[in-house]
């Protein structure tokens, strides 16, 4: 008896999908018994599958059928009550499926289990098949003839200053419940392989690039990898031709270089963290953790020595202007952005002969930072160097957004019926675009002995994209800018968004989280990064490490990223783009540091030799 009533409530999800499925393909309907009856079968599925086998597969497919739903609702109130539905009961039988689970089956050996943090959960289950959310990026060093990085080497230093001391790089995402690490002992063959080095100057190092992009890595077996190859001093292109003449000049004995290509996925850590690893690898580790240390040190003691008057008055900047009031901006800003927003790429997209997923990137030095610096405070008192930048690349957006155009009425002009869709000569490029801009949440910076994390969040500013004058110089551009970056800046904006993320990942569907970010890029057209890289040049086992540069993972929905990081001194950017949005990054570069030419130029500076 008690067997086949254990047999019978097991069915009754499985009875219930066919009928709940059929009542939502209906044209018309009662969206109460719609929602009822998803609600139910949510219900069922935690209560009766919990000691079935295949209760994880179940649990995916219920999320499959919660979405397909939400689409056929039609108040918000009853969509919000089906998510947070599905989310509480999900996050419960998730909850309770790990004293069933605890003995899962490893593939080996496991030391011991970490928890995953919610935003590295959120970047697995907004990563789509065709834009997986790794980052890439790569150290360039140069060496003596025969004295390059080897295998042996990189092991040992990669083994004793960054494995033992971050344990997520022992790590794999569980494979029966992402929201744990499992730590282990690793076979270093899986992770570091030698390769041939490029052949042809940047564009066999860009194809590399392009494909680990793309590439999925398989997180339950492993979370990082790096390709070490070797070659003359300049010829893959990650050290230009320019700066490996100049080495020459200074150390004519340094004639070859090892190249360090890794990639890593988003769950591992954030930027900074990353950041924080490459840092703990060079041979001056400890020094660069004084200087995090002493800029802890200064921010506390400028604390200890405000007034009384002065803590109450920071106080309730902080917590009313700041947090009440910035809040209600914040999201008064990101709601009318969501709803009235275009992302001018999205026609260019659809229409694209060019398959989704293909990626054009590209790299280069731009300017020291003094420079940059120089030229915000001249055109722009209130400017920072990312202001710099982000107005330098809504210029090469504009004119990326010029070409299609002009391309289109090439074609129409050629009546060229097999190339053209009617829908590409629509094309507009509006007064103003979306950019979301990342912002660490610990201000950049990781104290030594803080374990790598994922504390990023961002905002959604809204930044001139075409002027509305033809004669507007490069400095007002500069200066609207910065005015809406300050804006967004003035708020917590970056803390709410993090948050947001974290609740999605924790009790959303899957399927709900992607639409969420989604809907939460409020049409985005770039997003812009700024790393702070270390100050003066580093050694990795004495070799010196002449660039560094890595490449931004693209959002769901965004097509440019463009990181702008720092190294002893120099600015250098990074282009990581969908092919269809801009076909040729090398151009967008080229526009973009013709802004910043023309910046220079008003700002009475003469070009660096």
């Amino acid at each position: 008896m008690a067997l086949s009533l254990n047999a019978t409530s097991s069915l009754l999800p499985y009875l219930l999908a066919p009928t709940l499925l059929k009542h939502a393909d209906t044209p018309s309907g009662d969206n109460v018994t719609l929602l009822s009856l998803t609600t139910a079968l949510l219900f069922l599925c935690a209560f009766f599958l919990l000691n079935s086998p295949k209760c994880g597969q179940y649990v995916k497919s219920t999320e499959h059928i919660v979405t397909s739903c939400l689409g056929k609702l039609e108040t918000l109130s009853e969509k919000l009550l089906l998510i947070c539905a599905s989310g509480i009961v999900v996050r419960w039988f998730r909850q309770r499926g790990d004293l069933k689970r605890s003995s899962a089956p490893s593939k080996s050996k496991v030391e011991f289990r970490r928890q995953t943090t919610s935003i590295g959960r959120f970047s697995l289950k907004s990563e789509t098949a065709t834009n997986p959310l790794l980052v890439t990026f790569f150290a360039a060093l140069a060496n003596e003839p025969g004295k390059n990085l080897d295998v042996d080497e990189f092991q040992t230093m990669w083994g004793e200053r960054v494995m033992r001391k971050h344990e997520r790089f022992r790590s794999r995402v569980c494979e029966w419940d992402n929201r744990f690490f499992e730590i282990c002992p690793i076979d270093f063959d899986d992770y570091v392989m030698l390769s041939p080095h490029s052949s042809t100057y940047r564009v066999d190092l860009q194809k590399r690039i392009e494909g680990m992009l793309t590439t999925k890595l398989d997180v339950t077996e492993k979370l990082w990898e790096v390709r070490l190859s070797k070659g003359e001093l300049g010829s893959s292109g990650a050290i230009s031709k320019e700066k490996a003449k100049k080495l020459r000049e200074i150390k004519p004995t340094y004639t070859e270089e090892t190249l360090c290509l890794f990639r890593v996925h988003h769950v591992l850590a954030d930027g900074v963290s990353m950041s924080v690893a490459l840092g703990d690898a060079s041979d001056e580790a400890n020094e660069l953790n004084d200087k995090i240390l002493q800029k802890i040190n200064e921010r506390s003691e400028k604390i200890k020595h405000q007034s009384f008057l002065q803590i109450i008055i920071a106080a309730f900047q902080t917590y009313i202007l700041f947090f009440m009031l910035g809040s209600i901006k914040a999201l008064a800003h990101q709601f009318w952005r969501m709803w009235t927003s275009s992302n001018p790429f999205d026609e260019i997209l659809s229409n694209s002969s060019i398959p989704a997923g293909r990626r054009s990137t590209t790299w280069g030095d731009a300017a020291s930072v003094d420079e940059v610096k120089q030229i915000a405070k001249l055109l722009a008192p209130q400017a920072t160097v990312n202001d710099v930048f982000v107005s330098c690349v809504t210029a090469a957006i504009e004119r990326q957004l010029i070409e299609h155009k002009q391309l289109a009425a090439t074609k129409l002009k050629r009546n060229d019926e097999s190339k053209l869709n009617d829908r590409n000569n629509n094309i507009t490029i509006p007064s103003h675009i979306n950019v979301v801009i990342p912002v660490h949440l610990n201000g950049g910076i990781l104290p030594p002995g803080q374990s790598l994390g994922n504390k990023i969040g961002g905002f959604v500013s809204q930044v001139p994209a075409k002027m509305p004058f033809s004669n507007a110089t490069s400095a007002a551009r500069l200066r609207q800018v910065s005015a809406s970056l300050r804006s967004g800046k003035s708020t917590p904006a970056p803390l709410i968004s993090w948050m947001m993320a974290k609740f999605c990942s924790d009790y959303l569907p899957e399927t709900v989280a992607q639409t969420a970010i989604l809907k939460g890029n409020a049409k985005a057209v770039a997003v812009i990064s700024n790393v702070r890289g270390f100050p003066f040049q580093v050694h990795w086992m004495g070799r010196p490490v002449e660039f560094l540069c890595a490449f931004l993972p693209l959002p769901p929905g965004i097509p440019i990223g463009v990181v702008v990081q720092s190294y002893a001194g120099e600015l250098s950017f990074s282009i990581d783009a969908d092919m269809r949005a801009v076909p040729d990054a090398d151009s967008f570069a080229g526009w973009m540091m013709e802004e910043y030419d023309r910046l220079r130029t008003e700002a009475g500076l003469e070009k660096a030799q």
